[in-house]
């Protein structure tokens, strides 16, 4: 059976993308993302792929890893004649699983929420079950694993305070980090973006943010930049703040870019989001202007529209398209998006140094990675207050030490496919 419908035009974005997901993803790989939508989609490729021959081992996988279980099984479900029944009922636990499990956590964010407004903590959850509510209309349609509340810098003691007097404690990144000392905590605060919490009875994480991505990026968005255009939700008879539709989606495509987009929801968070709300377009563009990541932005609409066909604005079309790079990192990610093999730090730098427009950004961001100390070297050891800045050396051995283990792991696996051979 024909995979591509001959009624496509063939210069759409539609038609050039189905050729190059024929030439780069497998039919299992196509198959996710042409159910990873809502909408109806491209029945005619859905149902050419499902009568071929596919390792449905493969689908479940992918689906897991990616976070789209129940959209997919919504889009399967509808052929359920063509699906093998285990693999049907494997979809539908995962999909049943993660609706109990998001339900769970956004009554939490309720019950949360509540309690810093009683403090008197302006706390704004912006990503998890709150985006799954916004963007998809039902909490059960996205994966996600923790709950993210941004919080203004000079508000976090009292709402790690708060954390702690609800039962939940600090989850530090080195397994033998028991607790910190006052200077640690100091410096988590000046160097690090978030401090994640855990609780004994629930199984996920609360993180408090005081930025939305690592300093390393000159992109400084903070809670006192999106409070007054907050919005609200209600959960479960409760007002939570949530952001503003520009600024969440700004935070999206930022989100996404600053992990080079690996996770297909992250994805259709932004294509679900678009098909939902109406954008004050002009607006998005002068505050990504002003953050300075415009181009991170026009990455997260371009690939929503190669990945889904997304239908954005003549010009913001125009604009991604007048931009020389944005083309080559949309390919980038979508070539990446099912073969991430874990490249080293420094490619990771590369693709997001591209990302940023000015020279000068790119410059901060290098010598930020380079320099400014993160969770876990703040957790490594201990110093005063007046030897902070050593933690720069700590950074470079963690560095050296990292870099050593990735050369020895490379070799044993070279050595490894010698022998097989």
């Amino acid at each position: 059976m024909e995979i591509f419908p001959m009624e496509l035009d063939l210069c759409s974005h539609e038609y050039i993308f189905l050729l190059l997901m024929g030439k780069t993803f497998r039919p299992e790989q196509r198959l996710v993302v042409s159910c990873s939508r809502t909408d109806e989609g491209d029945e005619t490729e859905r149902v050419a792929l499902l009568e071929g021959d596919l390792d449905w081992e493969r689908v479940t996988e992918l689906t897991r890893v990616h976070g789209v279980s129940a959209l997919v099984y919504g889009k399967v479900n509808e052929h359920e004649a063509r699906v093998p029944d285990d693999v049907l009922e494997r979809l539908r636990t995962q999909a049943r699983h993660v609706a109990q499990r998001n339900l769970r956590m956004l009554g939490e964010v309720a019950t949360l929420s509540a309690a810093f407004a009683e403090a008197g903590i302006r706390a704004i959850p912006y990503r998890g079950p709150v985006v799954a509510q916004l963007a998809y209309d039902n909490v059960g349609l996205r994966t996600f694993g923790d709950l993210d509340f941004l919080v203004p810098h000079e508000e976090l003691p009292a709402a790690r305070a708060c954390l702690l007097e609800r039962g939940y404690e600090p989850r530090y990144i080195l397994p033998s980090t028991m607790e910190l000392t006052p200077t640690q905590e100091w410096a988590y605060i000046r160097f690090a973006r978030d401090y994640p919490f855990t609780h004994g009875s629930e199984p996920f994480e609360v993180e408090l943010h005081w930025r939305v991505i690592s300093q390393h990026f000159p992109t400084a968005i903070d809670l006192e930049m999106v409070w007054d255009r907050r919005e609200t939700l209600t959960v479960a008879g409760t007002e939570v703040p949530v952001l503003s539709a520009e600024d969440r989606l700004l935070m999206l495509c930022v989100h996404g870019t600053r992990h080079e987009w690996e996770r297909l929801q992250w994805i259709c968070d932004v294509t679900e989001f678009l098909a939902r709300y109406e954008v004050d377009w002009d607006a998005l563009e002068r505050r990504a202007g002003e953050h300075h990541c415009r181009r991170m932005v026009y990455l997260g609409l371009a690939v929503s529209r190669e990945l889904h066909g997304t239908t954005l604005p003549a010009a913001v079309e125009e604009a991604i398209d007048a931009d020389p790079v944005i083309a080559d990192l949309t390919e980038h990610v979508c070539r990446n998006l099912f073969d991430h093999t874990g490249g080293w730090s420094t490619d990771l730098r590369r693709y997001q140094s591209r990302t940023l427009e000015r020279k000068r950004d790119k410059a901060k961001l290098w010598l930020s990675w380079a320099c400014k100390p993160d969770r876990g070297d703040i957790e490594t050891v201990a110093f005063p207050k007046p030897l902070v800045p050593l933690y720069v050396v700590v950074r470079w051995l963690r560095f050296a030490s990292a870099a050593v283990r990735r050369v020895r792991r490379d070799r044993r696996s070279t050595d490894e496919r010698v022998e097989v051979t």
